[in-house]
């Protein structure tokens, strides 16, 4: 079976990646405004680092996914920079957890 190619807009992004980047913002914008978090933000900057990663790494994709020549540099930048924040928020997420239960089997003992 033949697999359908991808339909493209004049822009070269597709539909599907775009209704997708504005998802992920919506979702980034609801998960910055809302009390429930994966770093609280009561504590100081590790809390407010979370929001930031999200919202920004939702921010890029919008930006790469809209943007009107697909092909320019900035576009290519904006590739590697949203992955290379998706995977510095998560290991941030892992070395945060990591405290935590450090500091939990410390107290524990």
């Amino acid at each position: 079976m033949d697999k359908e190619p991808e339909v493209m807009d004049m822009n070269g992004a597709s539909p599907l990646n775009k209704g997708l980047a504005v998802f992920l913002m919506i979702m980034s914008l609801l998960y910055t405004a809302s009390p429930i978090d994966l770093a609280p933000d009561a504590i100081p900057v590790v809390g407010w680092l979370d929001d930031i990663g999200f919202l920004v790494t939702a921010t890029m994709n919008v930006v790469q996914q809209f943007s009107k020549d697909q092909n320019s540099a900035m576009v290519k930048i904006l590739k590697y920079a949203k992955w290379f924040m998706v995977i510095a928020v998560v290991i941030a997420a892992l070395l945060l957890g990591g405290l935590i239960a450090a500091i939990v089997a410390l107290i524990v003992k």
